[in-house]
């Protein structure tokens, strides 16, 4: 940076800049400043010097300040000129000496975040990236490219509301975003507990991208998060209205309905162990105190029966919806290991079952019946791990299925194959 300039204090800030003696460059800079208010070079060298100073902090978190002090010094300069009879040629140097010094800070952010031999050499290196990218966003507040890479560093860090802060930037600063942006954006919503702002996304993104399937399923999802089980299944049933033969819209339903039967198997559960409970107390309690104690089974047997019903009703809903993603798409592991699921639940109700019943002949029915759906469930998990055999949870599953049907040479192999050993 050179001028012919007629303040030996600009000259005198010029020659210290050269020399990297950032700290005198400032207070030369700042003297001219005092002297002639309206000399642009004064702050456009009390810009630069600061700009170097900011660069040469070892902790960037300290670069922070000067970088804020550089934008304003600048924007003065810029102020100034604008003014003057005639502008000084530095002012058309500022935009480069900005986007000079962003794309250092961005930079060295990303090799931060990205570089392992740099992540392992330093100490909190996503960090440090976080603090270089948090310079790179005061320095170009417009650039849209730092706040993604400090969504996604924020998003390594599990920082989650963090990085939807930044993703939210990232929507604002672009003019026609795309609607990955919201699907990114409502992922870190969802990550950081907040389900609803995820919602309030999602259906923004909607109204944007009616066609974008991805956008609906996500929606699903997060309704399912906040437990609206049936705003789930509408928004899913009505893309299987617009396109009933799509695999995986049906296969989105289907795993849709079979989680509102899992909300339901839980409070099914719990009131298989408090009838077990229920049970053991009623062996010592006599009089007024067993009669209680009965009435309680009885209410909790009732409630258990209706939840059984409204269960199975939906399980039949999914394992349809999911038979209909095989049918057009027979290949898929995820519908195989979904049924398998469904049907290895299945059984462990019918086990249940065996286990309070007093008759042998019932318990040897129960046994059969609870064996046969373990039966179907063996069958779905095997298709899924033949059709992705790395995949460590279908042989967890298998492993389960082959101990409960006593098929122990099946079981070793696929407890080798889960990783169990």
């Amino acid at each position: 940076m050179s001028c012919s300039s007629s303040s030996p204090l600009v000259d005198e800030a010029e020659s210290n800049l050269k020399n990297e003696n950032y700290d005198a460059a400032l207070a030369a800079a700042n003297k001219s400043i005092q002297q002639n208010p309206q000399n642009a070079l004064g702050y456009y060298y009390k810009g630069a010097a600061l700009g170097q100073k900011g660069q040469a902090q070892e902790s960037p978190s300290e670069a922070e300040q000067y970088y804020k002090q550089m934008k304003e010094a600048f924007e003065k300069a810029r102020q100034v000129a604008s003014n003057a009879e005639e502008a000084p040629d530095e002012i058309e140097r500022i935009p480069a000496i900005i986007n000079s010094i962003w794309r250092t800070e961005h930079n060295t952010a990303y090799e931060l975040a990205t570089n392992d031999s740099l992540m392992q050499a330093k100490q909190n290196p996503l960090d440090l990236a976080v603090s270089h990218l948090n310079n790179a966003t005061i320095i170009q507040p417009d650039s849209s490219l730092s706040f993604e890479v400090l969504a996604q560093v924020n998003n390594m860090r599990e920082e989650y509301g963090e990085a939807a802060e930044a993703q939210e930037r990232v929507i604002e600063i672009n003019s026609n975003p795309q609607a990955k942006s919201y699907l990114v954006l409502a992922q870190y919503y969802r990550l950081d507990d907040q389900p609803k702002k995820a919602i309030e996304v999602l259906e923004n993104a909607k109204e944007k991208f009616p066609s974008n399937t991805q956008l609906v399923e996500v929606l699903a999802d997060s309704y399912s998060q906040m437990g609206e089980s049936e705003k789930a299944i509408e928004t899913v049933e009505r893309l299987v209205g617009v396109d009933p033969e799509n695999p995986q819209y049906r296969l989105s339903l289907g795993t849709q309905i079979y989680q509102s039967a899992l909300e339901l198997q839980s409070g099914y559960d719990e009131n298989i162990d408090k009838i077990f409970d229920l049970q053991q107390k009623m062996r010592s309690a006599q009089g007024q105190q067993k009669e209680e104690l009965q009435n309680e089974l009885n209410s909790v047997k009732k409630e258990n029966e209706e939840l059984l019903q409204e269960i199975n009703s939906l399980t039949d809903r999914a394992i349809t919806e999911l038979n209909a993603t095989i049918k057009n798409r027979p290949d898929d592991p995820v519908a195989h290991n979904t049924l398998g699921i469904i049907y290895q639940n299945k059984a462990a109700v019918i086990f249940d079952k065996r286990n309070f019943a007093n008759d042998s002949e019932e318990v040897k029915a129960l046994d059969e019946q609870a064996k046969e759906l373990l039966r179907k469930a063996m069958t779905h998990y095997e298709k899924a791990a033949e059709l992705d055999p790395e995949n460590q949870n279908y042989w967890r599953s298998l492993f389960q299925v082959y101990t409960a049907l006593g098929m122990d040479e099946k079981a070793a192999e696929a407890e080798k194959k889960a990783g169990y050993q």
